[in-house]
């Protein structure tokens, strides 16, 4: 990742507990919150991988604290639940997802549930208790992260996008429910951020890039910025919000080209 070029000097010393950082956009983003002078708590599973990330990121491990945890079993994130009750956090990012591709008729409700588990109940288990700690917190955060699909839908990605609906619908009536606390709750709602399971495809990239009012390939780092602001004091007016960073994704009938075509229109 680029290092940032914006600092938040008051995430300074705050804790940030922060879900599936092994691979994709959270372990992206680690760098760039450490350098914002957060500590880490990393949730992940496999304890193998968490020591690795840690060690990369972190090799003094004076910042960073590792809970090893499969959010896909209900016992474990009771387990991590219960843990947690003691822990001092100042904000949570519930980045952790699955987004398994089946056809809707070839789905049952095992895989439901397993997607509905990884991507919502895990969250609100974990968000349930770090509430007290959150509370004392001067500046609480509450992040969860959505996806564009939720808006679109996407085909292949029922479960997925259902879920991710879920949480911005989660997102809001929490934000109304903790009125006059002092924390706040939003979302992240990332588009087509290129993560390393997806390679290097050039026909991929321009296709991706076609879809955007941005003409780039969209990086975790394009996710540091928004994330620290909800994070910070000077996002404290931020609240009840799904905060969408998709490079301006275009609907094929609000492109340019599409408008000269259409008769009737200008």
């Amino acid at each position: 990742m680029i290092p940032a070029r914006f600092r938040f000097d008051d995430l300074t010393g705050r804790t940030l507990l922060i879900t599936g950082v092994t691979r994709g956009i959270g372990r992206a983003l680690l760098p760039g919150l450490l350098a914002q002078g957060l500590r880490l708590i990393l949730v992940s599973r496999g304890q193998e991988q968490l020591d690795r990330v840690r060690n990369e990121v972190d090799p003094s491990g004076e910042r960073t604290a590792c809970w090893e945890c499969d959010l896909a079993e209900t016992d474990a994130v009771a387990k991590l639940a219960e843990n947690l009750k003691g822990i001092s956090v100042d904000a949570v990012l519930h980045n952790a997802a699955i987004d398994p591709r089946n056809e809707f008729e070839e789905t049952d409700d095992l895989f439901w549930m397993r997607v509905f588990q990884v991507n919502l109940f895990a969250a609100a288990s974990l968000t349930r208790a770090l509430l007290p700690s959150l509370r004392q917190s001067p500046c609480g955060r509450i992040v969860f992260t959505s996806s564009i699909t939720n808006g679109i839908g996407t085909a292949l990605l029922s479960a997925y996008a259902s879920s991710k609906g879920a949480i911005e619908a989660l997102t809001r009536s929490l934000a109304h429910e903790l009125a006059g606390t002092s924390i706040t709750v939003n979302a992240l709602v990332p588009g087509a951020i290129r993560v390393e399971k997806e390679g290097s495809d050039e026909a991929s990239d321009r296709q991706m890039i076609s879809w955007q009012s941005v003409p780039r390939r969209l990086e975790p780092s394009d996710l540091l910025g928004p994330l620290c602001l909800l994070l910070s004091e000077a996002g404290g007016g931020i609240n009840g919000t799904c905060l969408t960073v998709d490079g301006g994704i275009v609907h094929p009938l609000a492109g340019r080209s599409c408008q000269k075509e259409i008769p009737g229109t200008k």
